[in-house]
């Protein structure tokens, strides 16, 4: 087996063996689901990875649910994307204690820490943070509000 990359760097002899769970908070509005999946859509055409979003609060799937669905469809390798801009408890505590990568209580989300199988490794990614990509996409948007 060729362990080739494509022109983004992605290992293409994997791609059918790693999930990808991009996690919003969610809101009670629901036009912004959308948002969440289309986000998900165009990482899954960029990479030729599959990406499934899932949501914190107010929004369907949960964590759990995505993870749980890669799990069952056999996927050995799912890595765990937060779509947030701060490190703050949903990122540092409630994420991680959701993907039994951390002890703890999960309050008011309605599911309990997923259980991991020995043969499935559950990767939790940096959060979005200071990226240069919001930068730009900050200069755009003032551009399209002078038009």
């Amino acid at each position: 087996m060729s362990k080739t990359s494509d022109k983004n760097g992605y290992p293409t002899h994997l791609s059918d063996k790693i999930g990808i769970v991009t996690v919003g908070h969610g809101s009670r509005v629901p036009e912004t689901k959308g948002i969440y999946e289309d986000i998900a859509r165009k990482a899954t055409k960029k990479t030729g990875l599959c990406v499934r979003p899932a949501y914190m609060k107010f929004g369907k799937p949960t964590i759990a649910d995505s993870v749980k669905r890669f799990i069952d469809e056999g996927f050995k390798k799912v890595i765990v994307v937060p779509l947030f801009i701060l490190p703050g408890m949903h990122v540092s505590e409630d994420i991680p204690i959701v993907l039994g990568l951390k002890e703890g209580e999960t309050p008011d989300f309605g599911y309990d820490p997923i259980e991991v199988p020995d043969d499935v490794e559950v990767i939790y990614s940096n959060h979005i943070g200071s990226d240069d990509g919001l930068a730009t996409v900050v200069l755009e948007r003032v551009k399209e509000a002078l038009l």
